[in-house]
């Protein structure tokens, strides 16, 4: 949400913007204006995409109000920057090494109702969260393969390390060294809401509007990870986010002060591994995330898929997961359970056109920490269990897929199950699609939370041109708290591409 135009500027937010801005323009200008770039590849993505409703609002009146979202989706990259090292090649080879830049911008807004008629904290939050927004999703130069062994970006970027994903603006380099070992480091500033150009999708668990949540937060990390192994994937990974008191020393603190203390908002440690055994048929993989700052065990992952035959094969997995937030956020004290969640999924393609599945899911929920505090539960917690099964069949121009799905135990009943066709005509260039879906659900905490939802849908999928495509999608939803609701969707998507340089 912006700042009120009275309120202080925090310095580090100001020089850290001037930077990224001359940073990327630095970049832009290498990139296209130094005689290398006479070969360079550019290449332009945009993408409308429109979207209207309507919801009904709380209270006795059922008030109606519309919601009119239009996004706008920019994406530009410049690619093979660098030219071909020797004179018979067209293009330069991969191994020689390769720069590009690339980015994407979302420009959003909502221009229906719903937006204007909230007031006190909920305008604060809706405004924050469906007001009009400009948000660079990222945007950065690469290098890939330099001097045979150096990869590196800089600029917005986001990374994923296992269970853990994060965005920042910076830098990021890895060597990769003779003895299949490649080593990473990285630096820069987390990317939160309230940054020039920043979105709310890396905004951490836990955070609110206040001046605490809006002061610069620095981010560095390392890794080491196992490179050119063909049957292994490892990697081991640290990354901090914390606030220094020199960066907040001109916001006003809850209590008054003028002044914020430095604080650690985030510190992690994650470990990943995967093999791929028998010749691939056989791949077991494991993740995990420790929050240090929380001194346990957040998030496990255990994989395992199978395949047995041919036309046989088995996939499970096994989840355990603590909500991780921002480390000043009281939540810390109330998220102490684990969700434990195990699934398994046997799928057989019997025939070329046909696929058939049978999937077992179970959750568990624990209350050992409220036990120990003295506020176990009159009830214990049941064991959540369910399952589903479809089949799919596809051709060359037609497709269709079915489900039945059901879920019991902790917290409720869910039973349903989906029906879904797409159909290509003219000659490829209309896909014709359709989907009726249908739930029935029990609460067990809030009894008037049971009914059921029927879902029709159909659209279509239009190839213009080469590159052109529209897609139109509409929803008829028949509820036990609404006799009818509609819902449409569109999106134009416009991909194009200019190659300059001697061929």
């Amino acid at each position: 949400m912006p700042e009120p135009d009275d309120a202080p500027v925090p310095r580090a937010r100001a020089g850290r913007a001037l930077a990224l801005a001359v940073s990327t323009g630095i970049g832009l200008g290498v990139g296209l204006a130094a005689p290398t770039a006479s070969a360079a590849d550019v290449r332009t993505i945009s993408r409308t995409i429109g979207e209207g409703y309507m919801v009904r609002a709380p209270g006795v009146d059922g008030t109606l109000l519309s919601r009119r979202r239009l996004v706008q989706y920019v994406g530009v990259g410049v690619y093979r920057i660098l030219p071909p090292k020797r004179a018979d090649e067209l293009v330069r080879d991969e191994q020689d090494g390769q720069l590009q830049i690339v980015s994407s911008l979302r420009i959003r807004h909502d221009f229906g109702t719903f937006t204007r008629r909230a007031t006190g904290d909920a305008s604060r939050l809706i405004n924050q969260t469906d007001g009009r927004q400009i948000d660079l999703l990222y945007g950065y130069l690469e290098g890939r393969n330099l001097r045979g062994a150096v990869d590196l970006r800089a600029g917005r970027q986001f990374e994923m390390s296992g269970l853990d994903f994060y965005a920042f603006d910076g830098g990021w380099i890895r060597v990769r060294t003779p003895a299949h070992l490649a080593v990473e480091a990285f630096g820069g500033f987390a990317v939160d809401a309230s940054d020039l150009f920043g979105f709310p999708t890396f905004e951490p668990d836990g955070t609110s509007d206040n001046s605490t949540d809006r002061v610069t937060t620095p981010m560095v990390g390392a890794a080491f990870a196992m490179s050119d192994v063909k049957f292994m994937d490892a990697r081991f990974a640290y990354r901090r986010t914390w606030s220094p008191a020199s960066f907040g020393e001109d916001l006003v603190a809850a209590d008054g002060s003028v002044g914020l203390p430095a604080a650690v908002d985030q510190e992690f440690v994650t470990a990943t591994a995967s093999l791929r055994l028998a010749q691939g048929r056989v791949s077991p993989a494991f993740a995990a995330r420790y929050n240090l700052g929380t001194a346990r065990l957040d998030d496990t992952s255990v994989m395992l898929s199978w395949a047995m035959t041919d036309i046989h094969t088995l996939r499970a997995q096994y989840i355990r997961t603590i909500p991780a937030f921002d480390l000043d956020s009281i939540f810390n004290v109330f998220a102490l359970e684990p969700i434990e969640d195990a699934r398994v999924v046997y799928e057989v393609r019997p025939g070329p056109y046909w696929t058939l599945y049978g999937r077992f899911q179970g959750r568990i929920f624990r209350n050992d920490a409220t036990a120990a505090l003295g506020t176990e539960p009159t009830a214990r917690t049941r064991f959540g269990g369910g399952g589903a099964g479809g089949a799919s069949y596809r051709r060359r121009r037609f497709a269709a897929r079915t489900d039945l799905f059901g879920m019991g135990g902790e917290g409720g009943e869910r039973i349903g199950g989906d029906l879904d066709t797409r159909t290509h005509v003219v000659y490829d260039r209309l896909a014709v699609d359709a989907r009726l879906y249908a739930v029935g659900y029990r609460d067990d905490l809030v009894a008037a939370r049971h009914g059921y939802s029927v879902a029709l849908q159909a659209g279509g999928n239009l190839r213009i041109a080469h590159g052109i495509y529209l897609n139109v999608v509409g929803e008829q939803l028949f509820t036990r708290f609404y006799s009818t609701a509609f819902r449409a969707f569109g999106m134009l998507s416009f991909d194009w591409a200019v190659r300059g340089g001697r061929r």
